[in-house]
């Protein structure tokens, strides 16, 4: 009887051990990517909703995230909530490897499912973001993107640095804000240079070059801010008082004798170009007919159109101060 016991207790150590051993799934890996030809830039999405894993890691393919050199520092990213978002900044072709795994207590016994992905990404950048003049003594200046791959530059003619006024010159350095460091950019004929002074004082061509051969042509069109070249207001000159900040608004000021009557006066002014336009609200204002009350001040707007182009505009509020002797 005690053999039979002994035999009896060795059987039940054994399944206990067996009862006690953690059995390990094998990782069920199920991917689906949304497309396997990008553009830079552009996202890449892996869908992992049917796996059934520990972790997942994904190796892009690019730098340092090689899965065939991980041997060699290379290194993947964790996905969370099943979903992998990625985008490339270089062209070229990269294998992407999905890596599911599941292991026991203390990492042991670990068990891998893998898949791969071809994915082409080329470099068909030839969006301009922005345009700008970075120099304007202390500023960049940034154009105004229109339909049709029009931009308008909008420049004042002058502004107040250190106290003094400066004369703002038409020719002017471009900056171009483009997402591809690949595409080439060539500005009236000629490849574009940061350090070149483009005469502005004419519409500019523009051509972008993509690195994958597509080519987009832009016209850059630029306008100064309009301005009162000269106010007279019961035959005295006013002088003008610019902003130091802001372009688009100045302060036209004017002392006249002590009970000079401002109620209804019509001034005189001239403005830079005959397609200048100077209102009072929405009433277009004609110089030495048009009479309007400057007791408390007047707030002209003068509106500057490109030639040729009516949409494209520039608007300045000036704002007529009177004071007495």
């Amino acid at each position: 009887m005690k053999t039979i016991a002994k035999i009896v207790a060795g059987l039940c150590t054994i399944l206990l051990v067996v009862s006690c051993e953690e059995k390990i799934e094998e990782p069920q890996l199920e991917a689906s990517i949304n497309k396997e030809l990008l553009a830079i830039n552009e996202s890449m999405i892996i869908d992992f909703a049917g796996t059934s894993a520990d972790n997942i890691v994904v190796f892009p393919g690019d730098d340092m995230q090689n899965y065939d050199l991980r041997d060699q520092s290379n290194t993947g990213l964790v996905v969370n909530k099943k979903l992998f978002t990625y985008s490339y900044s270089t062209p070229g072709t990269f294998k992407v490897v999905c890596l599911a795994s599941t292991a026991g207590d203390m990492a042991k016994d670990l068990k891998f499912a893998t898949c791969s992905f071809n994915v082409t990404v080329i470099d068909d950048q030839t969006d301009i973001e922005r345009i700008s003049c970075p120099q304007i003594i202390r500023d960049e200046v940034f154009a105004e993107k229109y339909p049709n791959d029009e931009w308008l530059m909008v420049l004042p003619k002058s502004i107040i640095y250190n106290s003094r006024e400066q004369n703002i010159s038409l020719s002017q350095r471009l900056r171009f804000y483009i997402q591809s460091d690949s595409t080439k950019v060539f500005v009236n004929g000629s490849a574009y240079s940061s350090t070149t002074a483009y005469n502005l004082a004419v519409p500019v061509d523009i051509m972008v070059k993509s690195n994958y051969g597509t080519e987009r042509p832009y016209k850059l069109y630029m306008i100064n801010y309009p301005r009162f070249s000269s106010f007279k207001l019961a035959g005295v000159t006013g002088t003008a008082a610019l902003d130091e900040y802001d372009y688009s608004t100045y302060t036209v000021n004017l002392t006249l004798p002590k009970g000079t009557n401002v109620s209804g006066v019509a001034p005189e002014f001239a403005v830079a170009t005959a397609s200048d336009k100077v209102y009072i609200g929405n009433t277009e204002q004609v110089s030495g007919v048009s009479t309007a009350d400057f007791t408390n001040g007047v707030t002209y707007r003068i509106v500057s159109t490109v030639a040729g182009k009516p949409e494209m505009q520039a608007e300045t509020t000036v704002v007529v101060k009177v004071a007495f002797q």
